[in-house]
């Protein structure tokens, strides 16, 4: 149902907030009271900006010149609640940028203790994981979460996105 909703709101793909706006239209009253949470970015090439918008889902992270910042612009999950209004942010997408768009997997992962991750101990490894490539920063990130949590309750989910263009 997802990924059908998704595909519906084409016409809306530079759009992040009317595409999430679409998409919770297609999906109020038909996923039997599951929910969803949400990103979506849209990188402009031409403009060297992107736009970003959320539906319950965890901050992105944008790591620009050796410093982590936190990009939010959320909305309602998804699917629950047919009055949910979404908004966009859009920021410029320079050379040398980093993006990581990532599940709640990864910062809930809990230790023994049950100290979670956490967005702090995230935003670090991001910023540690500069010089890799974007595979091997992901792998890194999975990695370091895996040893902190030897067991997993949700998904270890994440995408990496460099703008290498000037």
């Amino acid at each position: 149902m997802v990924k059908l909703a998704a595909t519906s709101q084409r016409v809306n793909a530079a759009d992040p907030a009317a595409l999430l706006s679409g998409m919770n239209q297609a999906l109020c009253g038909n996923t039997q009271n599951q929910f969803v949470t949400a990103a979506y970015v849209h990188l402009d090439v031409d403009s060297a900006s992107l736009r970003y918008a959320a539906a319950g889902h965890p901050p992105m992270l944008l790591l620009r010149a050796g410093e982590v910042l936190t990009v939010e612009e959320n909305g309602l999950i998804l699917a629950a609640f047919t009055f949910a209004t979404y908004s966009s942010i859009s920021l410029p997408f320079k050379p040398g940028d980093r993006l990581l768009l990532y599940t709640d997997g990864l910062i809930e992962a809990a230790n023994a203790e049950g100290a979670e991750f956490g967005q702090h101990r995230l935003s670090a490894l991001l910023s540690g994981s500069s010089s890799l490539a974007p595979e091997k920063a992901a792998d890194h990130i999975i990695s370091a979460i895996q040893s902190w949590s030897r067991t997993q309750n949700d998904d270890l989910t994440l995408l990496i996105c460099d703008c290498m263009g000037g």
